[in-house]
């Protein structure tokens, strides 16, 4: 939160306009802060969107994967052991 500079007590300006002009500039400042969290929260969202997609994608692999079906690796049956050394 950021705070706003105190006025001198000597300002021209009548009480009532002195307070106008600090909400004004309260305003302002919530208004940019609004603009930017909303402008990080954009990008959360499109972050958690890609991040459920890997999983969903990680889900059918590991799926494909536990009934022998995975086409990346073959099956691990068909394959000779390893040499000893």
């Amino acid at each position: 939160m950021r705070l706003l500079p105190l006025r001198p007590i000597h300002a021209k300006n009548p009480p009532m306009e002195d307070m106008i002009i600090e909400l004004q500039e309260a305003l302002a400042h919530q208004s940019d802060e609004i603009s930017q969290l909303s402008k990080e929260l954009y990008t959360q969202q499109r972050e958690v969107a890609d991040l459920r997609d890997l999983v969903k994608k990680l889900e059918t692999k590991l799926k494909a994967f536990a009934e022998g079906q995975d086409d990346g690796a073959g099956n691990l049956q068909d394959e000779p052991p390893p040499p000893h050394y």
